[in-house]
Order: structure tokens, then C-alpha cells, then sequence
């Protein structure tokens, strides 16, 4: 992996970083060959020019953009917003776009050109609940990579004696979970709940992303006592969201992805009934 406009201490804390997503979760050796790196300045222009011939697939942010080259050996890039960095967040977003390379990767090799993915044939190949499915591992990945990092930027290099790190505190933002269950609260309409159900679905797979390196069952109200229970029930249904983050837990790498993908949709469409049921209809 070609690195540009890093520092050479950023790149021993990324490749310290990179040691810590398992090749099961992205196989790195494959990638990292045809993959260069490129903190910059015009992150917001670049990202305009680049979106005439990469359209947005579904997993831009704004701390980092991929560069997809849907060729079987072609090469990619990674742009990273250098206005967007604070402290080690670079490390985070870089991590992100890495888990995506890895599953676009995949995905790609199975159902042909992303970018060409007609809206039928992205339904059929659940390219929507791989999506959510990507934005969750990412981010499960990208907190542990981040805070195994930090932690050695505090302790030093040698990792824990019994191989446990153990973390003084931890915090779950949940703005944007909460923005969503609020906005879905207040849709007058159920076409209005419709238009935002998806925007609900991606906030909870980023937020259920943050506890999955934390926990391994589907319990985020033990680890989150800020975890808004009550109105998941009433928007979506508890039991159907919780299991929603169960079939995420359980889908860890690509294969395990497409064992899950079908128990995906199927909460996803219970999730929707349960909002519907709200407008005296279903979904």
C-alpha cells in the first residue's frame, strides 16, 4: 500500500492499525499492492471531479472516499479528507474504507460491475442490505483498529500481557440513532415513514457497528444505558430490531455475509411491517 502526504509516523500508526483487522474480515495481502492512500487538502472538489466517473455507491463519507476500480486486478484508491482529521481519526476513517475495498471486492466478483447494477437487479442481489451490512462491519472494525491504536498510544508498544486490552471508559454517540427514530416518530404519513426508513436502518447499523467491538450478543441496553428501547419498540419493534443486530453480529466476514443475507431482508421487512402497522397498515 502506497501511502502519500502522510507523515512517517502516521504510517507506522496505520500499519500498526492494519495488524489489527483479521484477513478472514479483509483479505489486506490481495489488496494492499493495488491500493494507494492519498491524505489531501481538496477533499470536496476532488471528490466532485471523481463522481463523474465513479458514482456514489452507497458508502461515501465525509471523512474518506474509495475509488473502486470494479477491474478484477485493478488498481484503487483511497482519498482521506485532511480538513476532517482530529487527533487519530484518520486512522478510523482509512479502516472504514478499507473494510468496504474489502466487501466491494467480493460483491463485485460475484454480481458483476457495481456501478452498473440496475435497481431490480440490486433488489434481487441485496445489494441494499449489503450496503447496511458493509456500513456495520466497517464500523465494528474501524472502532476496534481506532481504539487498539489510541490505547498504544497511551501504553506503548507492547500489547497487554494476558492479551487484553481493557479501556477506562467508553462512550456510544448516538445522535444520529436518535435523529432518525425522532424523524420517524414524527412522519405524518406513512409514505413519509417510508422515505426515511432506510436512513433509520443505516444509523442503526453504524450504532450497533460502535457496540459489536464490545460485545458479541445482540444486548446493546447492558452496554448502552443510553440505548432508546422504548422507542425502537414503538417505531420498528424491539425484538425484530434486536435480531436485526443479531444477524449482523453473526454475518463477520463475507461468506458468513451471504449465509445471513436472506435473515437480513427478513427482519428488515418485519422492521418495516412494525412501522407501517403505526398508519393502521402494513409497510
Amino acid at each position: 500500500m502506497e501511502f502519500f502526504n502522510f507523515s512517517a509516523a502516521e504510517i507506522g500508526r496505520i500499519n500498526r492499525a492494519l495488524t489489527f483487522i483479521n484477513t478472514r474480515e479483509v483479505d489486506l495481502d490481495r489488496l494492499s499492492g493495488r491500493t494507494v492512500v492519498v491524505k489531501t487538502g481538496n477533499f470536496e472538489d476532488e471528490c466532485r471531479q471523481l463522481a463523474r466517473y465513479y458514482p456514489h455507491l452507497g458508502l461515501e463519507s465525509a471523512g474518506a472516499r474509495l475509488v473502486f476500480n470494479t477491474a478484477r486486478e485493478g488498481d484503487h484508491t483511497i482519498l482521506v479528507n485532511r480538513e476532517g482529521i482530529a487527533g487519530l481519526s484518520y486512522i478510523h476513517s482509512l479502516a472504514t474504507e478499507l473494510v468496504h475495498l474489502g466487501n466491494l471486492s467480493r460483491y463485485n466478483a460475484d454480481h458483476g460491475n457495481v456501478y452498473r447494477l440496475e435497481p431490480g437487479q440490486a433488489i434481487a442481489d441485496h445489494y441494499y442490505e449489503f450496503l447496511l451490512w458493509s456500513k456495520f462491519l466497517a464500523m465494528k472494525i474501524a472502532t476496534r483498529v481506532h481504539a487498539l491504536v489510541s490505547w498504544h498510544e497511551v501504553n506503548g508498544e507492547e500489547a497487554p500481557a494476558d492479551g487484553r486490552y481493557r479501556f477506562a471508559q467508553t462512550s456510544f454517540p448516538d445522535e444520529g440513532i436518535r435523529a432518525a427514530l425522532a424523524a420517524a416518530q414524527r412522519a405524518a404519513t406513512l409514505a413519509a415513514w417510508r422515505e426515511g426508513y432506510w436512513d433509520l436502518l443505516e444509523e442503526l447499523a453504524l450504532y450497533f457497528g460502535r457496540l459489536a467491538f464490545y460485545q458479541q450478543e445482540p444486548r446493546p441496553a447492558e452496554l448502552d444505558g443510553r440505548f432508546p428501547a422504548d422507542i425502537v419498540g414503538e417505531v420498528v419493534g424491539l425484538d425484530n430490531c434486536l435480531a436485526f443486530y443479531g444477524t449482523l453480529l453473526r454475518a463477520w466476514d463475507y461468506p458468513a455475509w451471504l449465509a445471513e443475507k436472506h435473515t437480513l431482508r427478513r427482519f428488515i421487512v418485519a422492521m418495516q411491517e412494525r412501522g407501517g402497522e403505526r398508519y393502521g397498515t402494513e409497510a
